[in-house]
């Protein structure tokens, strides 16, 4: 069951219903949130964080992350639980292509771009009843989800918070707003970090050579080719030579999905 946020005042006074506001306890929080963050490197730690800074802004007992890696299956999901009532086989009924409930979330995110919620106390309607029952059957008693879009305005990452103990409502989609960009951005960095400790990541650096990050760059910037061939002047059989070298070095399937790698194994920086 989607909403749509109200505008922020403009002037930054405080809203009268408070929704959308944090107080300054709760900047404070947020502050601490993404300065934390920074220290967070693996799985156990990110799943301390989330279960503990995190759940002063937005508490819940299970939260499910998805991220585009850049590989051939698009975003690839997980799930952290705090609780023993959700167990994998839930995970995957709600996690299943195309008519799961996160997939079929991420397609309506894709559309409005807004936090979605889902709870057994809103209002029904025929359009979501089916997704409200996978929510219940599945224990996840309710659901915020948001996501992030990448710079070609596809989803990179897709955050669903269940088992939330307070009302949904405009206030928790305001906070999932303000939190999953930095929760998005530390489980890349986790996911990074796991590359590298399994050797992809330093082996791939000492293997790729300067040419193939030029090659790389370009490839980011949407070149095909042909085009990279005429910028450096050589053949676009030598560039094609270069681009199935990188993707056997980095391990990747597509063009794409090699550039994800370098940036997240440092060999490219983030900035575009």
């Amino acid at each position: 069951m989607s909403i749509s946020l109200v505008k922020q005042h403009a002037s930054g006074d405080r809203p009268a219903d408070g929704a959308n506001y944090l107080d300054a306890s709760e900047r404070e929080s947020l502050a601490e949130i993404v300065e934390s963050s920074l220290r967070v490197c693996l799985r156990h730690q990110f799943y301390s964080w989330t279960q503990g800074i995190v759940q002063s802004l937005l508490p819940h007992e299970i939260l499910i992350c998805g991220v585009d890696d850049g590989s051939p299956q698009g975003i690839r999901l997980h799930h952290f639980s705090g609780t023993r009532y959700f167990r994998d086989e839930h995970f995957r009924a709600v996690c299943t292509p195309r008519e799961g409930l996160i997939r079929r979330m991420m397609a309506e995110w894709q559309t409005n771009g807004e936090p979605l919620m889902l709870a057994g106390e809103l209002e029904d309607d025929d359009a979501h009843g089916q997704l409200l029952e996978l929510v219940q059957r599945n224990e996840l008693r309710n659901i915020v989800a948001h996501g992030v879009r990448g710079s070609g305005h596809g989803i990179v990452g897709f955050y669903g918070f269940s088992r939330i103990p307070w009302p949904l409502g405009r206030r928790i989609a305001y906070r999932a707003q303000l939190i999953v960009p930095s929760l998005h951005a530390t489980f890349v960095q986790v996911l990074a970090h796991e590359a590298k400790a399994n050797g992809v990541g330093s082996r791939s650096r000492r293997q790729i050579t300067q040419r193939e990050v030029e090659i790389l760059r370009w490839i980011r910037e949407g070149k095909t080719n042909t085009d990279i061939a005429r910028i450096l002047a050589v053949s676009p059989w030598t560039v094609k030579n270069h681009v199935q070298t990188i993707l056997k070095k980095l391990s990747a399937q597509t063009r794409g999905h090699a550039v994800v790698r370098a940036m997240n194994l440092g060999i490219l920086d983030s900035q575009s």
